[in-house]
């Protein structure tokens, strides 16, 4: 591993952090300020979307734009220190704070930089201690330049946003105040404020600033400005032409001498807020060292009762440590969603739908209680089609979209129930299964094979044909989800691929391309939910359903032949044309015969699966593409496998012993990587598969196209540990692991989305691997399982678990 650990609370170390491009999450207990930061102080400071206190930053920008940094200058009799480059660096990281130690030639400097756990601020303390034997005069100075807006804007207007840049200068900060958002679908009145306060360590203010770029550089440029290498004088005041200029937060400190060994402190406060007045309200609280010292204290003392909710003790401290990073990032997740680091997927805010249920898996472990009314309102997310929109919003709300394009992920119905079946154990609440909820309406229709373009309802909830809103139980939701999907059949009479799967590379085959990995999930789900149909039926014989729901409970409405891939799609589409409008009249289903339909079509399902896909290789075929053909299996000389074939198949509890040990024998020898030890996501196909899914055209061993991808694996150890497959659970778990801190990895501790070729971990804190890798440990490792409330133990621990040797 690139860090050591320095403390039992994951704290940890890096030398020359500098080395490596990464960076780390700042924010607050709710996510009302994201920020990242680098080991050369770049990365960005954010409230959403739309508001960026700086300039927004990719993983490129990271190490290469130079606008994005906290600079701090420190001038003097030896020459110009320049805080972001490196100076034989330390870095020392915890929860939730990042502190770099440097050492310029006779100095020693130590910048922090948090933010408190109950403010949405930034702080960044910079401490100046005179390490030589001889008095030292300096100019300290900072450098933040300011953005002030929208994302969008940097490649939209961004000179012309500019101009609408007003400045409001005080004795201890800067106030940028654009007058308008700059938008062409709609200009609006800005109400925003983008603050920077500044004081020294007996909280004197600065001396004067240098408000904005033009007047910060000069003649200069930002790698030599007037300001720090000329005699430009700092105002104390606004200047006329201030206005609708670039703006930056760059106070000129007093001078100091520095007596040997003595040290000084300069603070600096960044934050956005639509209230002015809350300025004074954080500037009075953290207006000295003193109280600065003592909110970092209750930051780190907040985080640490936060993580203590469940602890594990296993025989290696690393592991310990590494665990507690792991165990937060779903935390870090839902605070930032998948948009707000560098390494972002989307880009755009709001998490996605796999991400919501996913994410419940830890709350689940912490504070099942706090599950239920968030399981609830994603719940109101699903169409009646079975299908969803597919972002939700901070505030809970809904997006068709995040790109405006009409498209359906074909795995998104087997999440809900997987996390509704995890909360009905661990709490005992079957009842959850009758409260009623709204369903998610827009233009998109028939799965997205169909539009509305007369749609105009600003709710996007589902009404009737009185115009009524229709509200039908969390069962009715997972039977829509689950139903819809049974009868959704290609060619091969295996549940349609659409748009993709839970592998959104495979987004090149939505006419005709089918999903075997998903048809053993979709058939698990429809037998699984029995179990809690029959806990139900103790309270009540009979449920109500929207009455066209009846197509698809075949037992009730007239029998298809589920051999027959027409006879399923005929019935679908019936089903699509009854619920264009739906009556919103309601019958009643006695449970019994409920669960008769259901186990008839998981018997079937599971059975043609079983029967028609797997190969003579020893493994499943997982995918057929948009030419309807098999996309795995022997090719030549090569064999053609991909990972997520196996594991769903595996997940369902279908299989035999006998047939996981072939899959486990095939993915050792075609999956597993000689030297990293890690499991690929598929072999190497060695060509564009334009009738499949754009992963191929990714590098092999990066990304969708055979990396080794965290989430899948460990779901894949999951499923080995739930079938009895022990050591082999083990072994694929610690593989992952064993990537997370080998020097190749290149990372701090915690768990990427996934590792490339050379064994580098990429995509840090924001992937849902972390909640399942938890998961994994505590139900399946540890063996605490709850079973409608009942706790069961069922350790799975091997020999090497245990502390000695012996």
């Amino acid at each position: 591993m690139i860090y050591k650990f320095i403390d039992k609370k994951g704290s940890f170390a890096v030398k020359t952090p500098q080395a490596y491009n990464l960076y780390f999450p700042l924010t607050d207990s709710t996510g009302s300020i994201l920020s990242s930061i680098s080991p050369n102080l770049s990365g960005d400071i954010k409230k959403d979307n739309d508001h960026f206190f700086n300039l927004p930053v990719s993983i490129e920008d990271i190490r290469s734009s130079p606008l994005a940094r906290r600079e701090f200058f420190i001038k003097s009799d030896r020459g110009i220190i320049r805080l972001s480059r490196p100076y034989q660096d330390t870095l020392e990281a915890g929860f939730l704070y990042h502190k770099l130690n440097k050492y310029p030639k006779g100095f020693h400097c130590e910048i922090t930089n948090f933010v408190p756990f109950d403010m949405p601020v930034e702080i960044m303390r910079v401490r100046v201690v005179n390490r030589s034997s001889r008095n030292r005069l300096i100019i300290p100075t900072s450098f933040i330049p300011l953005y002030g807006r929208s994302e969008k804007n940097l490649r939209d207007h961004r000179h012309v946003s500019s101009l609408l840049n007003r400045l409001a200068i005080s004795k201890y900060g800067v106030i940028l105040t654009p007058t308008m958002i700059f938008d062409e679908t709609g200009h609006k009145q800005n109400i925003t404020h983008y603050y920077t306060l500044a004081f020294d360590g007996k909280g004197a203010p600065p001396q004067g600033q240098f408000p904005t770029l033009d007047y910060f550089y000069g003649q200069g440029d930002i790698f030599s400005p007037d300001a720090i290498y000329k005699d430009v004088q700092p105002v104390n005041k606004k200047l006329a032409f201030f206005d609708g200029k670039e703006a930056c937060a760059a106070f000129r400190f007093q001078e100091k001498v520095l007596k040997p060994k003595e040290a000084v402190d300069y603070f600096i406060v960044m934050g956005i807020t639509d209230k002015l007045q809350d300025i004074k309200g954080y500037f009075l609280a953290l207006n000295s060292r003193e109280k600065v010292e003592v909110k970092l204290q209750q930051t780190k003392d907040y985080w640490q009762h936060y993580l203590s909710r469940i602890n594990f003790d296993f025989q290696e401290n690393s592991l310990n440590n590494w665990l507690l990073w792991v165990k937060f990032q779903p935390t870090l997740r839902k605070l930032f969603g998948c948009s707000f680091l560098p390494h972002f997927d989307y880009g755009k805010g709001g998490r996605g739908w796999r991400d919501l249920w996913q994410d419940t898996l830890a709350l689940l472990l912490t504070e099942p209680i706090r599950a239920r009314p968030l399981i609830l309102n994603n719940f109101n997310g699903v169409r009646i089609d079975g299908s969803n929109a597919t972002i939700i919003t901070r505030e809970g709300g809904f997006i068709s979209d995040r790109n405006r394009i009409s498209r359906v992920w074909m795995d998104h119905g087997v999440w809900p129930y997987l996390a509704l079946k995890l909360y009905m154990n661990r709490c005992s609440d079957t009842d959850i299964l009758l409260e009623e909820l709204n369903y998610f309406s827009d233009h998109q229709t028939k799965r997205a094979k169909g539009g509305s373009k007369d749609f105009n309802q600003k709710d996007f909830i589902l009404r009737t044909k009185k115009k009524k809103i229709y509200r039908g139980t969390v069962l009715e939701h997972v039977l829509v989800e689950n139903l819809v999907q049974f009868f959704n059949v290609g060619r091969h009479n295996i549940i349609c691929l659409e748009n993709a799967d839970w592998n959104d590379g495979l987004d090149m085959a939505a006419e005709y391309g089918e999903s075997v990995a998903f048809s053993f999930m979709y058939a698990h789900n429809l037998k699984d939910l029995c179990f809690f149909l029959k806990d139900l039926k103790r309270k009540s014989k009979k449920i109500y359903i929207f009455k066209e729901l009846v197509l698809l409970l075949d037992t009730l409405s007239g029998p298809v032949n589920y051999s027959d891939y027409l006879s399923k799609q005929k019935r679908l589409e019936d089903y699509f044309k009854s619920t264009g409008i739906i009556s919103g009249d309601k019958i009643a289903v006695d449970v019994d015969i409920l669960i008769k339909d259901l186990e008839r079509k998981s018997g079937h399902l599971f059975k043609w699966l079983s029967e028609k896909e797997w190969l003579k290789e020893k493994f499943f075929n997982g995918y057929y593409d948009n030419c309807s053909r098999r996309v795995e299996g022997r090719r030549g000389n090569d064999v053609r496998m991909m990972l997520s074939s196996q594991v769903f198949a595996l997940m369902s509890g279908s299989l035999s012993p006998d047939r996981i040990t072939d899959i486990w024998k095939a993915i050792k020898k075609f999956l597993q990587d000689k030297e990293l030890g890690g499991i690929h996501l598929n072999t190497d196909f060695s060509s564009l598969q334009l009738d499949f899914g754009r992963a191929f055209g990714f590098s092999y061993g990066d990304k969708e196209n055979g990396a080794f991808f965290s989430h899948m694996t460990v779901m894949l150890a999951n499923a080995l540990y739930k079938n009895g497959f022990i050591q082999e659970g083990r072994e694929i778990l610690n593989s992952i692991y064993t990537m997370a801190i080998d020097n190749r990895a290149k990372i701090y501790p915690l768990l990427p989305e996934y590792f490339n070729n050379q064994g580098r971990g990429l995509y840090f804190y924001l992937t849902g691997s972390a909640s399942w890798y938890i998961y994994t440990l505590v139900e399946e490792v540890l063996g605490l399982k709850f079973i409608l409330g009942d706790l069961c133990l069922s350790p799975k621990l091997c020999q090497e678990d245990f502390y000695g040797k012996n």
